[in-house]
């Protein structure tokens, strides 16, 4: 991260924090608050927000974030409450869609891959975070992993079109 981030290479980072996979919460901390540092576009939650930063209120984290780090392109997830962007000074919110949650892994992954392939693509925020809500909520729908029920573009251009009324996604 500090080699692309000295080389000029947009870095994001989906902090995604595992207390199992962590010795110490302290060590934890120092890790990833040394990778935001070196940052373009975060990814958190509300928990890791306040493990990280001490707050998890929406306009303390953004602010914290800026400061601290320089972040200006943050995305808090909330779960089924959607999520919130603080965007190169604009904040944007939309909610998640409504579906019925066969296993919630992947969830996490699939919002910042489909959120960056997006913005990669020329959508405006908005319409990334819309995007990356509904590959979201196709990966919670089956039992499957982390990354196994990723939609295809025609997958979310079926779901997005096609949300609240009966569709067949095969």
């Amino acid at each position: 991260m500090e080699i692309a981030r000295g080389k000029g290479v947009t870095t994001s980072f989906d902090v995604n924090y595992r207390r199992k996979l962590w010795v110490r919460v302290e060590d934890a901390i120092n890790v990833l608050s040394k990778a935001l540092s070196f940052v373009d576009i975060v990814f958190l939650d509300e928990d890791e927000a306040n493990l990280l930063l001490g707050v998890s209120a929406i306009d303390d984290v953004f602010k914290e974030l800026r400061s601290r780090f320089g972040i200006d392109r943050i995305v808090l997830k909330l779960g089924v409450k959607g999520s919130v962007a603080y965007w190169e000074g604009r904040v944007v919110k939309v909610d998640a869609f409504r579906v019925p949650v066969k296993d919630p892994i992947g969830a996490g992954d699939a919002y910042a891959g489909v959120f960056l392939a997006s913005i990669l693509r020329g959508h405006d925020v908005e319409s990334a975070m819309r995007r990356a809500s509904a590959a979201a909520a196709m990966v919670v729908m089956v039992r499957g992993g982390d990354e196994e029920n990723l939609p295809r573009e025609d997958d979310l251009r079926r779901f997005l079109e096609g949300y609240g009324r009966q569709v067949d996604l095969r």
